[in-house]
């Protein structure tokens, strides 16, 4: 968090609101339903798509994730049992559990904030997200990586929800002083939608694989702890900009953390550059079988 002092009683003042409010969305119920049917060794495949089949928006959700060409399944999914097959129980699981966080937080459109391009733009830094990590070799934190990557944002839906005056100053001050939105949030709120992201992440009482990529996200130098997914993250939402496809950002353009660069092991910032523009195809037909 940033602590300068002209910053210091604003952000007093947004954690002392945030701490009184009452109806802070609590963990989705399906969640709870689903990881006690994996307990359940008797459980079948049957039972567990019916469970989560209950909910039409998110069966939908979790096809159109399952199909992604980023996700990289390499056969259609055309039901949830058959998702299920082909997945397996623990991804499932982390599909549910990162759909219905997202979903508990959803806002309506107005003129300062496209509910539908933000999923969207979640949804591609998820999967990006997941994908990365396979590529460099990090198999064993992609279903994390995949859950980060469509949570990361989740602070800028909470001050849209919570805080919806300021969040309308914060846009001004992005659009006609051509400020950088986590600046803007400083200045409005002394804390950034990463700050507040994390904030939620705790109250939920996520994992700090989840918390702190969520709450580093733009600056994954400043992590202190799961740095390799944090930079992961960080560079799947950089690429989502990047490319022009997916990206939900206000203000100039995000810049590149080039910490990552030793944190994922690229040998130079030329091989970072190469690695990024081989992504250009992926994030298009990902974009592409989304809208759909």
């Amino acid at each position: 968090m940033n602590d300068k002092p002209e910053h210091i009683k604003k952000k007093e003042e947004t954690l002392n609101f945030l701490n009184k409010i009452k109806n802070l969305p609590m963990i989705p119920k399906v969640i709870f339903n689903v990881t006690k049917m994996l307990e359940d060794p008797t459980m079948s495949t049957y039972a567990l798509s019916s469970e989560i089949g209950k909910d039409q928006g998110l069966t939908a959700k979790v096809l159109s994730i399952a199909n992604s060409p980023m996700y990289g399944l390499q056969r259609k999914v055309t039901s949830l049992e058959f998702a299920i097959v082909v997945l397996g129980y623990k991804e499932m699981s982390d599909i549910v559990t990162a759909i219905s966080l997202a979903d508990t937080m959803k806002v309506t459109t107005d003129k300062y904030f496209n509910q539908e391009e933000f999923w969207l733009h979640s949804l591609v830094v998820g999967t990006a997200s997941k994908n990365i990590s396979h590529n460099l070799g990090h198999l064993d934190i992609g279903s994390d990586a995949f859950v980060a990557g469509i949570l990361h944002d989740i602070g800028i839906q909470i001050i849209h929800k919570f805080l919806h005056p300021k969040f309308i100053e914060i846009i001004e001050l992005v659009k006609k002083e051509n400020m950088f939105l986590l600046d803007a949030e400083l200045n409005v709120l002394g804390l950034t939608h990463q700050d507040i992201g994390g904030y939620l992440a705790v109250k939920w009482n996520l994992p700090e694989t989840l918390i702190s990529p969520i709450s580093y996200h733009h600056q994954p130098a400043n992590a202190q702890t799961y740095k390799t997914i944090t930079a992961i993250v960080h560079l799947a939402d950089y690429m989502a900009q990047f490319h022009k496809m997916g990206s939900f950002n206000y203000g100039p353009e995000l810049t590149l953390d080039e910490s990552i660069i030793e944190t994922l092991k690229f040998s130079n910032i030329e091989e970072l550059g190469e690695f990024i523009l081989n992504y250009k195809d992926l994030y298009s037909q990902t974009i592409a079988s989304v809208r759909l």
